[in-house]
């Protein structure tokens, strides 16, 4: 068995890297963690927090999981769902690669479920500037002089008879330059 002694983690229901980490989080350490290495699937479903693990020791229970390459600590529900995640510290994972034996890998019994953590690419501002861009528009949608306006700043042009939709589309989409030359419009009009 590996562990994993005095782990800085930013537990979560959503997937965070440590360089998006906040002062406001609530940053544990814990003491000491078991680490199960996994293969590439199995790694790739927990990222995804698509799992139910079928062994009750699971249960209320918190750990790291890596396939080698990466690493993710884990929290448990009763029901062996994982309900919070969290990526490591750089220099902790970097540290923990180098000493865990990755040979003896562990085959998680587990079943796949329907849920994922939403795992975007986005970082954590830009998430948030999308969330507050979609809330903006939505709660203006009815402004139809304010919807041109924004309309015409992303699109560069006034043609369409569905600009609401287009622009709330367009926001909803991949986060692009457009979005923070948006985002900084609309902190200007508020």
């Amino acid at each position: 068995m590996n562990y994993a002694y005095n782990i800085k983690v930013n537990l979560n229901k959503r997937l965070y890297n440590f360089y998006e980490w906040k002062d406001a989080d609530n940053i544990i350490i814990y003491n000491k963690l078991d680490v199960y290495v996994v293969d590439d699937q199995t790694y790739d479903d927990i990222l995804k927090m698509r799992i139910k693990a079928d062994d009750k020791q699971f249960s209320k229970y918190t750990c790291i999981f890596t396939n080698g390459i990466d690493t993710v600590c884990v929290r448990f529900s009763d029901s062996g769902e994982i309900e919070l995640i969290s990526k490591l510290d750089l220099e902790e994972e970097s540290e923990l690669l180098d000493e865990i034996n990755i040979k003896n890998k562990y085959s998680l019994k587990y079943e796949l479920i329907d849920k994922s953590n939403k795992y975007s690419y986005n970082t954590r501002e830009e998430n948030e500037i999308i969330g507050y861009l979609n809330n903006y528009i939505l709660d203006n949608k009815d402004n139809n002089d304010l919807i041109d306006y924004l309309y015409n700043e992303w699109f560069h042009d006034n043609k369409s008879k569905f600009k609401y939709e287009r622009l709330s589309n367009a926001v909803n989409g991949e986060f692009v330059k457009e979005h923070k030359e948006l985002y900084d419009i609309v902190k200007l009009i508020v």
